[in-house]
């Protein structure tokens, strides 16, 4: 059954939890944020009725754009190959986790009445208000439009009761949404709780949401295509007449109350199923972690052009927001139908569509970032201007998409940061940078758009996602620091810790603006960083990657593997380098971001553990500066080992550093050794067998790399084929094939990491 089906008119009590493996998972949203969001009195203050108690107590259009003289076309278009598990999730309903309390007086945090069709005639829900205790009277009134009727049982609850409020709503010829406010007191108390009631446009059919899972089988989210009257087309004097509309929401979406929309405009010679699925937007809106719904409007139909249409015209983007949030709480993913803020990307030739619509505004929100990839060809007035008046821009260009001069010019005018770190995609008004790929990947290098939107956005499903970026221990203190996504929502950090084999504990706390904490420990133990969020329950909450922190090897473990798209392991964290660390019993851990951008020193350590999981190409092994900093270490006198399945196809056959790889006593040999068992050789004769990538790994390994030695290196393992898995120069450095986070066995992984600090130190 479709989810339009599945709600019957108690979904205003927020709905049980949903049934099935693929039933969206949807979070109800707090009363706290209903009580901010929806406050304000109806449009029609009038009270309705009291049936509880005997005492009385809701920019101009365009018209001659500039042509797009240049005509780049997503040129990566095929079908999407993902199958969806089932097409019918059951239960889309809001789960009411939050209600509004009072001393003895409980029940839903809002009044959703069904949907229904303009012209459809009346709707009715009701909410159930629970008296644990509460003596005496309970007056409940209602205000709002007079279409909105009260209907309530007279006469006291009794403690233990169950107070049923039903609402009926006449309905609407036209579409429209209206709002009223359940009120209800008694001796000491009292509380409010929005009503809601919507006519939709009875010309949006029903809707299938099809689930969007990985072939690890993590769900990414559900979506569905349909036609929508106020899509781009069909439109007076337009070419093009295909109405679809894409709709995506990502697993974990959190009901707050207001909803915010993430609408991208396709580049030239798009159909948006197809473009959607090669460019991975969908799964880049769940890997951002951002709680948004993504929304790509069908513009000219595989075509050299960028006019989209009705969207093109003033209000033309709020009609089709208006037409989204409809369905959206038609089909029970949102209780409350009002858009927040918008987050506008594009590729290519979209540019036109994001400039005309950087003033859009909603009930809730306004254009709160713009995001182009590779398609600022023109309208840099209009940029400028946003950028000038409090907007967010982020523009990455290609050296051959033709949008270089026009953004350099552009970075130029407004000072914008050129380089895509992390702190300025979260605190930078403009950043400018080149990304060094092809036109058509300008989205997926580097995860740019998930990136783009993780750091850019305001809100988030489980709290932002987390960076820990070092953990170190002086003495008996140790020292967490991370930086953290701007988030309205997160009110705090905790750092927890863990013993080996022992529970996580929180161990610091900060407060909303920190990005570092400290604590007492005399051992080696894990780290992570949590957030504390409103609206998301603690056992909810997303904590940062773990590592491992205060052992007494002196070793860095540094954790390079931030790849999640594209490759073997799905996820918005990880455990790998904690587990490596405490295998080695590390002294310390910091991100590859944190060593090139926080002045975290390699030299201070005897042996740096370097992880790079499979990493590869499009995320980069080792950047330029990260070389720089290994090579700076060694010539120091530093021991180096480093592991990932894709390194030596990343620097050797791809060239991005043959030299490099070359230095550390490695040259690539294959890109599949196809072996999945490893011995010790050479230094390391008697080491193993071993076994990784076995059943339990925490992600499937599929080419782990043949390593040769090059001049001055020699082989130090070998795959049970007889194929090399590592090389590296004694006394130096190793280049391993596979993750060694993906060992089989701890024992195994315990006594391989540390003949291969020994190969390195030259023990």
């Amino acid at each position: 059954m479709t989810p339009s089906r599945i709600l019957p008119a108690v979904m205003v009590l927020m709905m049980v939890a949903a049934c099935g493996d693929d039933a969206p998972a949807v979070r109800a949203l707090s009363a706290s944020h209903t009580a901010d969001v929806l406050a304000g009195a109806p449009a029609d203050g009038d009270v309705v009725a009291d049936t509880l108690t005997p005492s009385d107590t809701l920019t101009p259009s365009d018209t001659l754009a500039p042509a797009d003289t240049v005509s780049p076309a997503d040129t990566v278009s095929p079908a999407d190959t993902v199958t969806p598990v089932d097409t019918s999730p059951a239960d889309t309903g809001p789960v009411d986790t939050s209600p509004p309390s009072g001393p003895a007086l409980s029940g839903p945090a809002a009044l959703a009445l069904p949907w229904v069709a303009a012209g459809g005639g009346a709707t009715e829900g009701t909410a159930l208000f629970t008296n644990a205790g509460l003596a005496g009277a309970v007056s409940v009134s209602l205000t709002g439009p007079g279409a909105l009727h009260l209907d309530a049982p007279s006469g006291q609850v009794a403690a233990g009761g169950t107070l049923a409020v039903t609402v009926r709503w006449d309905g609407a010829t036209t579409p429209q949404t209206v709002r009223g406010d359940l009120h209800l007191a008694w001796d000491g108390g009292a509380f409010d709780v929005p009503v809601w009631a919507l006519a939709g446009d009875p010309s949006i059919p029903a809707a299938t949401w099809q689930p969007l899972s990985s072939s690890q089988g993590v769900l990414y989210g559900h979506g569905v295509t349909l036609p929508f009257p106020t899509a781009p087309y069909p439109a007076p004097g337009g070419a093009w007449s295909d109405p679809s509309v894409l709709l995506f929401v990502p697993a974990d979406f959190r009901d707050r109350g207001v909803t915010d929309l993430v609408v991208h405009f396709h580049g030239f010679g798009a159909v948006v199923d197809d473009v959607v699925a090669t460019q991975g937007y969908r799964e880049q809106l769940y890997l951002s972690g951002v709680n948004a719904v993504f929304v790509a409007p069908q513009g000219p139909y595989d075509a050299s052009s960028g006019d989209f249409g009705k969207l093109m015209d003033p209000g033309g983007l709020e009609a089709l927001v208006a037409d989204v949030v409809g369905v959206l709480y038609r089909d029970g993913w949102i209780a409350a139908p009002i858009a927040g803020d918008l987050l506008l990307t594009e590729h290519s030739g979209g540019y036109q569509a994001v400039a005309e619509n950087l003033d859009a505004v909603t009930e809730g929100g306004d254009v709160t970032l713009a995001a182009l990839f590779d398609g600022l060809y023109a309208r840099l007035d209009q940029y400028k201007a946003y950028v000038q008046g409090g907007g967010t821009l982020r523009s990455d260009y290609t050296q051959t998409g033709g949008t270089k001069a026009n953004n350099q010019s552009l970075a130029t005018t407004l000072s914008a940061a050129t380089a895509p770190t992390f702190a300025n995609l979260r605190d930078r008004d403009a950043v400018i940078w080149l990304a060094d790929t092809s036109h058509s990947d300008a989205m997926r290098y580097e995860m740019a758009c998930a990136e783009v939107l993780r750091w850019g956005a305001a809100h988030s499903r489980r709290g932002p996602r987390v960076e820990l970026r070092s953990a170190t221990r002086a003495g008996g203190t140790v020292t967490v620091r991370w930086l953290a996504p701007h988030d309205d929502d997160v009110v705090g950090f905790d750092v927890e810790a863990a013993e080996p084999g022992a529970a996580w504990q929180i161990v610091a706390s900060a407060g909303p603006g920190a990005s570092t904490a400290s604590f007492a420990s005399s051992t080696g133990v894990r780290v992570r960083v949590v957030p504390r969020t409103v609206g998301v329950a603690a056992s909810d909450a997303l904590p940062s990657d773990a590592a491992f922190v205060g052992g007494a090897a002196d070793v860095l473990v540094v954790d390079g593997f931030d790849r999640v798209l594209g490759g073997s392991f799905v996820g918005l964290r990880h455990e790998f380098s904690a587990r490596v660390g405490a295998a080695v019993d590390g002294a310390a851990y910091a991100s590859n971001e944190a060593v090139t951008e926080d002045g975290v020193a390699l030299a201070g350590y005897a042996t740096v553990v370097w992880l790079l999981g499979d990493e590869s190409t499009s995320d980069h092994t080792f950047t330029l500066a990260e070389q720089a900093a290994v090579d700076a270490y060694l010539a120091g006198g530093g021991a180096l080992v480093v592991s990932g399945s894709e390194v030596g196809w990343d620097l050797g056959a791809q060239g991005h550093g043959v030299a490099f790889l070359a230095d550390l006593g490695a040259k690539y040999s294959a890109d599949d050794s196809n072996s999945y068992t490893v011995s010790g050789t050479g230094e390391l004769a008697g080491l193993g067998p071993f076994g990784y990538a076995g059943a339990g790994a925490a992600y499937p390994e599929d080419f782990p790399d043949a390593l040769t030695a090059a001049a001055g290196g020699e082989v130090a393992l070998v795959y049970g084929n007889g194929k090399p898995a590592a090389a590296g120069v004694f006394g130096q450095s190793v280049v391993v094939g596979f993750p060694l986070e993906l060992v089989d066995a701890d024992a195994d992984l315990a006594s391989l990491v540390a003949a291969l600090v020994g190969f390195a130190r030259g023990d």
